[in-house]
């Protein structure tokens, strides 16, 4: 009878034991686990509450992934070019990809973010009529361009991050974090359009939600 006891104790503290061993591995202790939690409970009232604010701050994440990437694979390509990357080579790189999809707006617009450009276009345009048509406070070309931007943004953030895992894996480094961020980077693309989708919807007010 004891014997079964013990049996049972044991099968209900194996769970816990096995959170407890990936949270070790993982390198999280109780306090990063309370800190997860706060924000996790954060973001679930802000998605709520303000979707919107959801939906910009990813685009802001996707954005500095990107910068804190190439930054870190500059020093790969000058040992594959033989010459030194200054500032304004990765200004014109990124100005470039921004203009070729500024020019190619229809392709760049069916590959993502679509439903929340087209959000705050009807913004600019519903501004520009409220103010009478003399004055607004956004306009549809600073709104393209500036989609654009975080899209040859993340364009860049995966191409870098291409790069930097591959280097690693050719010196013999664990690759696998290099390419989880970058399926973080594209889950919250996805996240994105789902929550734009069901919050705005189209951008023209047909929402998923009614």
């Amino acid at each position: 009878m004891n014997n079964t006891k013990s049996h049972i104790s044991q099968f209900k503290l194996l769970p816990s034991r096995q959170f407890s061993t990936n949270l070790r591995n993982l390198k999280i202790n109780r306090t990063d686990l309370l800190f997860i939690l706060l924000c996790l409970a954060i973001g679930i009232y802000l998605l709520a509450t303000k979707p919107i604010f959801i939906t910009i701050l990813g685009c802001a994440t996707i954005v500095f992934l990107s910068i804190g990437y190439v930054i870190r694979t500059v020093p790969i390509l000058e040992k594959y070019l033989g010459r030194k990357i200054r500032f304004w080579h990765i200004v014109a790189a990124i100005i470039t990809v921004t203009a070729l999809l500024d020019t190619f707006t229809t392709p760049a617009q069916a590959i993502f973010l679509s439903g929340l450009e087209s959000f705050f276009n009807n913004l600019a345009q519903q501004s520009s009529q409220a103010g009478g048509g003399s004055t607004s406070t956004l306009d549809t070309n600073v709104v393209g361009l500036t989609f654009n931007l975080i899209r040859g943004a993340f364009l860049l953030l995966v191409a870098a991050a291409s790069l930097f895992a591959y280097n690693q894996a050719q010196q013999g480094n664990d690759w696998r974090p290099i390419v989880t961020q970058v399926g973080l980077a594209f889950s919250i693309v996805i996240a994105i359009d789902v929550i734009t989708f069901i919050f705005v919807g189209n951008g023209a007010g047909t929402t998923a939600i009614n």
